[in-house]
């Protein structure tokens, strides 16, 4: 009878070893899988919740209109995807140590936030300057959230599909609106001159000089910078070859407005006598 029992109790211990060596010393190759999938998981539900926050976003901002009332409904709207990504940014904060994806993601995020932020400061701007700066500085927080992502989606596999999209960070309605809405503000005429005076004498023309060369087909005159130059013909071929555009300068950190030819070479004037022509 023992021999009995001791026969059929064999294959269950034996059973049990097996299964243990494979879940302990004999299974490590899972262990480590599993180790590593539970450790993605939370990089992969912050990706997802940026992803959301945009998502919500994007879809408010493809609905505005150009009306002030709305600009304040999008600026109330878009406030809980902010709060979201700052979420995000607090949880990634004290993983991100090196180079690893915690700390490109945080990157990423923080970028994220600045272009919403940014967008809504655009949409409560009183005026034209101030309007066109947050627009942007949006923009240009948006550029660089979309090549974080970018690569972060290049470099993981575990991240793919669950990042923000790049046509989540365009502004082009909401720049319409934003425009239309301060249309003529900020623009303080010269007051006119009582009845009966003299007009005021034309100011001289600048000094003519020859024109830098900043690449991509792109020369200013010698009252502005290459940066600025090319910031112009990106905004030009950015609208379409539209006969005025408005163009932040990286140097004086301005917004100018800008009168474009047309035609090849287009010239482009405006500012503070900048002429920058684009071939």
């Amino acid at each position: 009878m023992r021999t009995t029992r001791r026969n059929l109790l064999l294959p269950t211990v034996c059973a049990i070893a097996a299964l243990l060596t494979i879940a302990g010393c004999g299974g490590s190759e899972a262990a480590d899988t599993q180790t590593a999938t539970t450790a993605d998981q939370p990089l992969r539900a912050a990706a997802l919740s940026l992803q959301q926050a945009m998502d919500a976003s994007a879809r408010a901002i493809d609905s505005v209109r150009g009306t002030r009332d709305s600009l304040d409904r999008l600026a109330a709207s878009v406030q809980p995807a902010i709060a979201q990504t700052g979420d995000v940014i607090v949880l990634l904060t004290p993983k991100a140590v090196g180079d690893g994806n915690e700390t490109k993601l945080l990157d990423a995020a923080r970028e994220q936030r600045s272009f919403l932020q940014f967008a809504v400061d655009s949409t409560r701007a009183r005026s034209r300057r101030a309007a066109n700066s947050a627009l942007e500085r949006s923009r240009e927080a948006g550029r660089r959230a979309t090549t974080a992502y970018t690569a972060i989606t290049r470099e993981s596999n575990e991240l793919g599909g669950l990042l923000p999209a790049s046509t989540t960070f365009n502004i082009g309605r909401l720049r319409d609106a934003v425009r239309n809405v301060n249309r003529g503000a900020g623009s303080a005429r010269p007051p006119a001159p009582p009845p009966g005076a003299a007009p005021p004498p034309a100011a001289a023309a600048p000094p003519a000089a020859a024109p830098s060369t900043c690449g991509d087909g792109v020369s200013v005159n010698s009252a502005t910078s290459c940066p600025f130059g090319r910031n112009v013909a990106e905004a030009y071929r950015g609208s379409g070859g539209a006969s005025s555009i408005e163009v932040f300068s990286p140097v004086t950190k301005q917004t100018y407005t800008m009168s474009c030819s047309g035609g090849i070479p287009t010239v482009c004037r405006g500012g503070n006598n900048a002429v920058v022509t684009i071939r």
